[in-house]
């Protein structure tokens, strides 16, 4: 997904220096300047600087000096001089442009925005100006300021497709959806060529739940930059929601071709042919869970309906023998945090380990978990040295089919007369299976078999609804094991 805002767009020309300096300064001046044109940047530079010394006040040679320096990647140097130049000739718009052009690429957006602001009250038809506005507005965040100078930047000049781009990018990332859609079909009516427009209007389309026009949108995207990946990849996703298996197949070989995200198109590819494989990988778990991290609830709780947490903990408390309070908590595949803020009333100490850093940041946010670690579980548990009372999987085991290695850590890592709770979703069958999902379902037995092998006890299982998928609920099974 393109989320960075289209390039500075710049304009280095400026009027000669009315200023009186002395002959022999204007000669360096001229001499730097050719030499300035023909590429020979050190020599321009040595002469720029003779004039300079010659003549203090001398704006043009501070002015391309300052336009030399940024051009051979010394931008701290190019701000000094382009700001001497200012403070000479303060009410020229060129020079005011350049300094905040140059602010801007050393990340001093405040101070680029007060520049591009100068050049905007002494030329108001200054178009660049108000699209750097806009783009320094945005590169802070503050959305509106962003979409106000490229609203002035487009009345501006309405044939630029970059300033409708990022008007749009604007709009999207403050949730004014609509004004996106119609933002990116400015742009593509200018560039009808430009796969990155289509694909990012297909974004829009997707989070107003226009599925149809998404496809079509990224359809193009593809068809005019073949090798655009992250294209594949959304418009696998929404083939996939349309049940259209063979064309999302058709996605994610792409992927696998154009080695974009390869170890997830072959994990999602495997689900896809029928092809059941161990475990899913690590990469494709963190990226799935990252790119849901900032809406994960909402949708979890309000679309999917899901209570899993809840169940297990009605399960837990429900068993005679049981544990109605315990030390040491750990929260396998914490997610936000779920687990930590639901099982809080009857744990002193909760500890959370997930794959995925953004999913560990909303869980840190809450404040509920006493230790949050980044890290895949199996390697958590055999490096843990501290027993735990409680470990809670909830939903986590999907995303594992062999589960041998994990039974074996946990047992480990368990108390003695310790619990571990966790969800499955329920295979008709013998063993494990990776479904079309991309997440395992596990037959009764293989969990009978493997809790018996490591000395566990199945004290206590219930069937649950686990979630909904496409409006049908997933059946699981719920699990309370101990020693």
């Amino acid at each position: 997904m393109t989320t960075d805002s289209r390039p500075v767009q710049t304009n280095e020309q400026a009027g000669e220096n009315s200023r009186p300096c002395p002959s022999t300064a204007d000669d360096f001046f001229h001499r730097g300047l050719d030499l300035h044109r023909q590429e020979a940047a050190d020599s321009a530079i040595s002469l720029y600087r003779q004039a300079i010394s010659l003549c203090p006040e001398h704006v043009d040679a501070c002015f391309y000096l300052a336009i030399l320096h940024r051009a051979t990647g010394a931008p701290e140097e190019a701000v000094h001089w382009f700001g001497r130049a200012h403070s000479l000739v303060p009410m020229e718009p060129v020079i005011a442009y350049e300094l905040g052009i140059t602010h801007y690429s050393l990340g001093q957006h405040q101070m680029a925005i007060e520049q591009f602001q100068k050049v905007l009250a002494l030329d108001e038809m200054h178009w660049q100006a108000a699209y750097n506005l806009g783009t320094a507005h945005l590169a802070q965040g503050r959305m509106s300021e962003a979409i106000n100078a490229y609203h002035r930047a487009a009345q501006l000049n309405p044939q630029d497709a970059d300033i409708h781009f990022n008007l749009g990018l604007a709009c999207k990332k403050a949730g004014r959806l609509e004004e996106a859609v119609q933002s990116y079909l400015c742009a593509m009516e200018i560039a009808p060529d430009d796969a990155e427009v289509h694909y990012n209007l297909a974004l829009v389309y997707k989070a107003l739940g226009c599925k149809d026009d998404a496809i079509a949108s990224l359809e193009i995207a593809v068809a005019l930059r073949p090798e655009y990946g992250a294209a594949h990849g959304n418009l696998g996703v929404l083939y996939l929601d349309q049940d259209r298996v063979d064309a999302a197949i058709g996605c994610y070989s792409r992927l696998i071709e154009l080695d974009h995200n390869a170890v997830s198109a072959r994990h999602i590819l495997a689900a896809l042919t029928g092809v059941t494989t161990p475990v899913a990988p690590s990469a494709y778990i963190a990226e799935l869970f990252d790119s849901f991290s900032s809406h994960f609830e909402e949708r979890l709780l309000v679309d999917l309906e899901y209570r899993t947490p809840w169940e297990l903990k009605s399960l837990l408390l429900a068993d005679s023998g049981g544990v109605t309070h315990c030390k040491r908590l750990l929260d396998l595949g914490c997610g936000t945090g779920l687990v930590g803020q639901i099982f809080q009333d009857i744990s002193a100490y909760r500890v959370g380990v997930d794959l995925s850093p953004k999913m560990v940041a909303s869980a840190a946010a809450k404040k509920v978990y006493d230790e949050l670690v980044v890290e895949e579980i199996v390697t958590f548990l055999e490096q843990n040295h501290d027993p735990f009372d409680l470990i809670v999987a909830a939903d986590v085991l999907i995303y594992v089919g062999e589960l041998d290695r994990i039974f074996a850590t946990l047992a480990q890592a368990l108390a003695r007369n310790g619990r571990f709770l966790f969800s499955t979703e329920q295979l008709a069958g013998q063993g494990y299976q990776l479904c079309q999902s991309g997440r395992y379902a596990h037959a009764f037995s293989y969990i009978e078999t493997l809790a018996a092998r490591h000395g566990f006890r199945i004290l206590s299982t219930q069937s649950a609804n686990i979630r909904k998928e496409k409006g049908t609920w997933i059946t699981g099974e719920l699990f309370l094991l101990g020693f």
